[in-house]
C-alpha cells in the first residue's frame, strides 16, 4: 500500500512521512478514528514507507523488492494480529492469515462485520485471545530481514482480552530492538489506560462528503 493510493488524509500522510524523515519513529503508535476513514490503509502505507530504501519525501517507491513484498502483504518483517473466532478454523491469527490477506488486498476499507463474514462467523464474537500475545512475542523476537524494522499491526486492538492486553503492555514497555507497533482502533476508550499512555496517537479524521463523492 502506498500513500498515493489512499483517499484523502493528506495531513496525516505528511505527519507520518515527516516522522520518518526526521528520525522520530515512535515504537508504538495508535491509529484512531471512525470506521471507513482509512486507518488500516495508512498503517500499511506507513510500514511500507519505513521499510522502503528508496522512499521520497511523500511516498515509498513502490517498485523495490521490499515494496513489492509489502504490497502482497508477504514481507517477512510484517506481522498481523486481529480478532478471530476460535474453533475448527484455528486458535491464533496465523491460522486465518490467508483469509486476512485476501480481505485486505480486496479492500482495506472494511469493518468488523465484513471480517466476521469472511471467517464465516457472522453470529459469533471475535476476539484477540491471550495466546496471541505469545505469538506476537515469538515473531518479534526473531531477527529482522535486512536489519530493518519488524512491524506488528494490531487491527481492532480494543478486541484484545485483558490477559492479552496485559502481556502486550510488557512488550510496549520493553520492545525488542527496531520494533514498530501499529495499533488500530475505532474505540480507544476500550483499551487499557496503561496501553494508551504508552502509545502515540495518530488521529485519522472523518472524510468529507466531497472526497467520498470524488472517490465513488
Amino acid at each position: 500500500m502506498r500513500f498515493c493510493e489512499i483517499l484523502g488524509q493528506e495531513d496525516v500522510k505528511r505527519q507520518l512521512c515527516r516522522s520518518v524523515q526526521e528520525g522520530r519513529i515512535a515504537h508504538a503508535q495508535l491509529f484512531t478514528g471512525m470506521s471507513g476513514v482509512g486507518k488500516l490503509a495508512l498503517a500499511l502505507a506507513y510500514a511500507q514507507y519505513v521499510a522502503c530504501p528508496h522512499r521520497t519525501d511523500s511516498d515509498s517507491c513502490g517498485v523495490c523488492s521490499s515494496c513489492m513484498q509489502y504490497q502482497k502483504l508477504q514481507h517477512p518483517d510484517l506481522h498481523f494480529a486481529f480478532p478471530i473466532v476460535k474453533g475448527d478454523g484455528g486458535d491464533v491469527c496465523d491460522d486465518f492469515v490467508d483469509k486476512w490477506r485476501e480481505m485486505v488486498l480486496e479492500s482495506s476499507y472494511f469493518n468488523g462485520d465484513d471480517w466476521s463474514a469472511k471467517m464465516g462467523a457472522e453470529t459469533k464474537q471475535a476476539m484477540i485471545y491471550e495466546k496471541e500475545s505469545s505469538e506476537i512475542l515469538k515473531k518479534l523476537s526473531l531477527k529482522s530481514f535486512g536489519n530493518g524494522y519488524k512491524v506488528m499491526i494490531i487491527w481492532q486492538a480494543e478486541k484484545m482480552n485483558v490477559s492479552c492486553a496485559n502481556k502486550l503492555l510488557k512488550l510496549l514497555e520493553e520492545p525488542p530492538h527496531k520494533t514498530l507497533f501499529l495499533l488500530i482502533s475505532e474505540h480507544p476508550d476500550q483499551l487499557l489506560s496503561t496501553i494508551l499512555s504508552r502509545t502515540q496517537e495518530v488521529r485519522v479524521p472523518r472524510l468529507s462528503e466531497e472526497q467520498i463523492i470524488d472517490a465513488l
